[in-house]
């Protein structure tokens, strides 16, 4: 199968990643092996504020994403 299309670019993937490791900080369910990857990837030039906001919703989060950026601590309360 060619997996070439609109979301296999190398910093949409990565972006996609971080969305995913923000999901598991949410939910409490870090490993190590995350914390060692978010901060890889939050020195990553390719991986945007803007992509990983697309790749939560990529992923699922629509609706919640007010409440998803409060309890992560991004917005005030």
């Amino acid at each position: 199968m060619n997996r070439e299309g609109r979301y296999t670019d190398r910093p949409w993937r990565k972006s996609r990643l971080a969305a995913r490791i923000l999901l598991r900080k949410e939910a409490e369910r870090m490993t190590p092996r995350d914390r060692r990857l978010a901060k890889i990837l939050s020195q990553d030039a390719e991986v945007t504020n803007r992509l990983i906001q697309q790749g939560l919703y990529f992923l699922g989060i629509g609706t919640r994403k007010h409440e998803f950026d409060r309890q992560l601590g991004l917005v005030e309360r």
